[in-house]
């Protein structure tokens, strides 16, 4: 399991906005894992390494799945949101755009019949990024 002992999705925030909530996070780093459901502590765990046994083990729903560790602004704590494959593509398009551009990641959750899909979207920032010349003040006024 990661980091040497149980790691479940519940023990940690997992930010969960209202519908039609936009939520700005920062990106702190993200990996991929093994999620499986434990019913016995009724968490999803985590793993660097695929479950030998799962169904020995008592995991069900073994899946790969990339584990994004995030900050929240509004709730200002650190949380993780786990990601499929398709979430975590349009995410990387949104990642790059925003390191090229700059601006806020805003979080959002959509429910699409009994599932619900990860939204990230791109609000590019007001403020214009001048570079800064070096001189005198009073030559510029």
């Amino acid at each position: 399991m990661l980091e040497g002992e149980a790691f479940s999705q519940d023990r940690y925030y997992h930010p969960r906005p209202a519908p039609g909530e936009k939520v700005p996070i920062q990106v702190l780093s993200f990996n991929r894992v093994f999620a499986a459901w434990s019913p016995e502590l009724k968490a999803t765990l985590f793993f660097e390494k695929a479950p030998e046994e799962p169904e020995e083990e008592g995991l069900k729903r073994v899946r790969e799945a990339v584990l994004l560790h995030i900050y929240d602004w509004l709730a200002g704590r650190e949380g993780i949101i786990e990601l499929t494959d398709s979430e975590f593509e349009q995410f990387m398009e949104v990642y790059e755009a925003f390191l090229q551009k700059l601006g806020e990641i805003q979080y959002s959750r959509q429910k699409k019949g009994r599932k619900t899909q990860n939204i990230f979207e791109l609000r590019e920032s007001p403020f214009i990024i001048r570079e800064v010349k070096k001189g005198p003040f009073s030559d510029k006024l």
